[in-house]
């Protein structure tokens, strides 16, 4: 700190003004790009090396052998690794679209003239600001099977109880047998959609992270022209005829922006289930492709090598679908 201020004073006997600005901006840059560079630039590039190796947490680093791809080869013929995969994608299959339907519909609300509008938009948005870790433990007693708020009122309303946060059971498959559908035989995987314990967690991010992507909507919609919406009542245009050729079309690039920050979060995602599920219970359907990495590499057998593979597949993973994602749905993006 000291050298950094000597730095800056000698910087500025510095006659040539240009140069004396750059190197004033070089400075003021230089603790945030060390930060970076310690911090960041620095464990990701240890971080590829250590993925070609067999290095143990507690190993010296003297006895490490590289292993070339033998950590990616063991991560897609580890049967758990697949499970973990399976249920990473099931999670953002079905929590992406349904927090995105949410926040859209609340920003719809709150963007009308409503009393209290500011009041609903601040009591919204203050779950996420709430830490995970709270949320989680939060939930995790709401979702309680015997002394739950949760079963409490599905018993007040004439309801069996659930399982919640201990039923492996898919959602869908729950769905069709309390419909009267009666399945000799349980679902195939991909049908029968996530555990009722995955799903839970899944209605947990959903309530913290609506309020967020609300207020992402809401500036779309407040960035919409009014005169599109006065010159469509003129016309005889009803709410739904407005929402579709109007709102939504327009909407398009805040939709694609949330669409991709969403996609990249869901996939992420590891408090909820390391609070509220933990260990992958039950039968493992709640462990995700990050709580698997920390699993291998922070616990146990402190396995930083094949865990490092593991965070490299999953970076690969979202940069392959982001992109499939903007060449997807980027065509269909209007921006005026």
């Amino acid at each position: 700190m000291v050298l950094w201020i000597a730095a800056l004073v000698l910087v500025r006997k510095v006659k040539n003004q240009a140069r004396r600005e750059a190197f004033e901006a070089y400075l003021f840059l230089a603790p945030a790009g060390a930060l970076l560079l310690v911090f960041w630039f620095f464990p990701v590039l240890f971080s590829i090396l250590v993925s070609f190796s067999d290095w143990a947490g507690a190993a010296k680093v003297s006895t490490v052998h590289w292993s070339g791809f033998a950590n990616y080869q063991r991560a897609w013929q580890d049967p758990q690794f697949r499970l973990t995969l399976f249920n990473t994608i099931n999670y953002v299959v079905y929590s992406v679209p349904l927090t995105m339907a949410a926040a859209l519909g609340v920003a719809l609300l709150l963007n009308s003239r409503i009393r209290l509008r500011s009041f609903f938009r601040t009591l919204y948005f203050l779950p996420f600001v709430t830490t995970w870790v709270a949320i989680s433990i939060v939930f995790k007693y709401v979702f309680n099977e015997q002394f739950g708020l949760a079963n409490f009122l599905l018993e007040k309303s004439g309801l069996s109880p659930l399982r919640w946060l201990n039923e492996p059971r898919g959602v869908v498959e729950l769905i069709l047998q309390t419909g009267g559908v009666h399945l000799s035989a349980p679902l195939h995987p991909l049908l029968a959609g996530p555990s009722l314990a995955m799903f839970t967690v899944i209605l947990t991010s959903i309530w913290r992270d609506t309020g967020y992507f609300m207020i992402i909507f809401l500036a779309g919609l407040q960035n919409i022209d009014r005169g599109y919406f006065e010159a469509a009542s003129i016309d005889g245009a009803g709410p739904i005829q407005k929402f579709r050729h109007i709102t939504w079309p327009l909407l398009s690039p805040t939709t694609f922006f949330v669409l991709i920050v969403s996609f990249i979060a869901a996939f992420k995602v590891f408090t909820p289930m390391y609070i509220m599920a933990p260990n992958g219970t039950p039968g493992g359907t709640t462990e995700t492709l990050v709580s698997y990495l920390f699993k291998v590499g922070f616990s146990g057998s402190r396995e930083l090598g094949y865990a490092s593979a593991v965070a490299y597949i999953l970076f690969i993973i979202i940069l392959i679908l982001s992109v499939l994602q903007n060449r997807i749905f980027g065509k269909s993006v209007q921006y005026g």
